[in-house]
């Protein structure tokens, strides 16, 4: 029975990556396969979390990204930056609204912040302009 469970929530996991990632614009960070590996159960809980950032509410899902963006760099997340950046540009996002959310990320955190997003954001630029 428990192997049976396992690979229940296995097949449960790779379903809610997939359409996190549909919903997303078509791209899944890499941390959440590696959750979905991992940690199957976490990752279906990630992707029932995540609702309230792929759908519009009082904020549009473009503006919630934005937010995410500027809290993942004052907490210094390397890692976490370019994935939100990317997902706010699939959601509309320009790269001047990308450049301001981190500068209000600057204000409140600290130049540190900055130096934390610079990677993922050249990164993304990079692809910008391919």
């Amino acid at each position: 029975m428990a192997i049976i469970t396992a690979i229940n929530m296995k097949d449960k996991a790779e379903k809610a990556v997939k359409e996190l990632g549909e919903e997303m614009g078509g791209f899944v960070p890499g941390t959440l396969n590696v959750v979905k590996e991992h940690h199957p159960e976490l990752a279906v809980l990630i992707k029932d979390m995540d609702r309230v950032m792929v759908t519009d509410g009082a904020l549009d899902k473009k503006t919630k990204r934005l937010i995410a963006l500027a809290c993942v760099a004052v907490r210094m997340c390397d890692d976490c930056i370019y994935p939100q950046a990317r997902v706010a540009k699939n959601f509309g996002a320009t790269k001047e609204e990308i450049i301001e959310a981190l500068n209000v990320a600057v204000l409140t955190g600290g130049m540190p912040s900055w130096s934390t997003a610079k990677r993922g954001i050249i990164k993304l630029f990079e692809e910008w302009e391919d």
